[in-house]
């Protein structure tokens, strides 16, 4: 009697132990669930991987255009900067050329009014 005692409560025990989970061990639902999780976290790498290529092409492109707006405004700048040069060019040549006319004008009266004088010295002359 003692023996079976001993026998069913071993068994009983065994039962128990054989029929329960061990802690450190997963179910077959859990496993799937980790799994599907490692799958998800797989995914949204690959889909962040993706989208930051495609940023960096856009921001590639993008600083392209920026360089190529710059490189047109320097060329703007540039040119417009040798157009105001030949625009002041131009103002300091026709400056000059009044002061020109402007001299010949005085030295074309001078010459008139000697040639004047000298024809009136030459009438006087005459008359002597």
């Amino acid at each position: 009697m003692k023996n079976k005692a001993i026998v069913f409560a071993f068994l009983l025990g065994g039962a128990t132990l054989l029929s329960t989970n061990a802690i450190a061990q997963e179910t077959n639902s859990q496993q799937k669930e980790k799994e599907m999780q490692d799958k998800q976290r797989l995914q949204d790498a690959r889909t962040l991987k993706a989208d930051t290529k495609k940023s960096a092409a856009q921001t590639k492109a993008s600083a392209n255009d920026q360089k190529a707006l710059l490189k047109e405004a320097k060329a703007n700048a540039k040119e417009a900067n040798r157009i105001e040069d030949e625009a002041n060019d131009a103002a300091k040549q026709a400056k000059q050329s009044v002061r020109t006319e402007e001299k010949a004008q005085r030295t074309r009266e001078n010459a008139d009014k000697q040639a004047k004088k000298a024809a009136k010295a030459q009438a006087k002359s005459n008359r002597n």
